[in-house]
């Protein structure tokens, strides 16, 4: 059993039946902390041998101040380090817990997180901590997210592409979506959401359409944008963060976070796609990287935006994107005053 302390909440006790991911849109419970990346940290619990590994999370993993780079055994008295949270063993005897149970069919041995059932008690502690788990898929294409799905659907269909004939040689690609975006449908109750969804899609077009982009597709709240200009590119997502900035103060019960990654590579389209699509693929992955209220940059756009001046980077971080052989360097877009 662990105990998860996060900031300003009453602290929650989980027994762990086989995995159990950590983050604020995993499979598994879910964590307010916004230090916490999106899928942080992975807890295992085997023949009572508990590990912890991290997820490639933003902000790094630590048992007892020592970073986890792979995993790592996690015993009774340490301190893991995830954000602002703290996760610690705990004894049977300290409170009721959440049990997180494996759901058999699914994931085979891997044990999937399935449901939360607090465990009943004489003298149950108020108030109740509030507790949020998302069950793990049974395959990849459920968890999709956005923009993967919009990804695949434009390296599919070509969708588009022939539009971009003629262009410069080089061209920005933009990937976006609204981060926990199901949990966000849920709360609002599908009327509100889709309105909701309707101001976020109007602003994106709009500032599209201002910057002289173009949307490739869109999918649910997906978008892949192309902007002939890396720097009108940056501009564009400057000012769609901060419009949906201005409207999360006016309406925070309405308010959603998008991320953003942008990608600059050439814009030759054969027949096949094939060189472009490679370059959706990287723009898709460093999209995926980014938390909401993000813009994450490649190192390439960063190269060309930044040549004014009038943009402002954060320090290079080396990543690795999935499929993709080569490190890259990607950058935090400073929008925020």
């Amino acid at each position: 059993m662990i105990e998860v302390s996060q900031p300003n909440r009453q602290p929650l006790y989980v027994v762990i039946d086989g995995l159990l991911e950590l983050g604020r849109e995993c499979d598994g419970l879910l964590l307010a902390d916004p230090e916490v990346s999106r899928r942080h940290a992975r807890f295992s619990a085997t023949r009572g041998l508990v590990t912890v590994e991290d997820l490639g999370s933003r902000n790094g993993t630590t048992v007892d101040g020592n970073p986890v780079t792979e995993p790592t055994e996690f015993r009774l008295g340490q301190i893991v380090r995830l954000g602002a949270t703290d996760v610690e063993l705990a004894t049977a005897g300290d409170q009721d817990p959440v049990r997180m149970t494996a759901q058999e069919g699914h994931g085979g041995d891997r044990g999937t997180v399935a449901s939360s059932t607090q465990a009943p008690s004489a003298n149950p502690p108020a108030p109740a901590p509030d507790v949020m788990v998302r069950p793990q898929a049974p395959n990849s294409e459920a968890r999709m997210t956005s923009i993967e799905a919009v990804a695949r659907s434009v390296d599919s269909s070509r969708a588009g592409l022939a539009d971009l004939q003629g262009e410069a040689d080089t061209v920005t690609i933009v990937f976006s979506d609204i981060e926990s975006s199901t949990e966000q449908a849920m709360r609002m109750g599908d009327q509100r959401w889709f309105d909701v969804l309707g101001v976020h899609n109007e602003i994106v077009r709009r500032n599209v359409a201002a910057f002289g982009g173009k949307e490739i597709k869109s999918q649910g709240d997906g978008f892949m944008l192309t902007f002939p200009s890396a720097r009108k590119a940056v501009q564009a997502c400057i000012s769609i963060q901060q419009e949906l900035g201005v409207l999360a103060h006016r309406s925070p019960d309405v308010a959603v976070r998008i991320r953003i990654g942008l990608h600059t590579g050439e814009a030759i389209v054969d027949d096949e796609g094939d060189l472009f699509g490679k370059h959706i693929i990287i723009a898709a992955r460093v999209a995926n990287l980014a938390e909401g209220g993000q813009i994450l940059a490649s190192g390439v756009v960063r190269e060309i935006a930044s040549s004014r001046g009038d943009i402002d980077f954060g320090p290079a971080q080396k990543v690795e994107l999935k499929g993709i052989e080569d490190e890259y360097t990607v950058h935090d877009v400073v929008w925020q005053d």
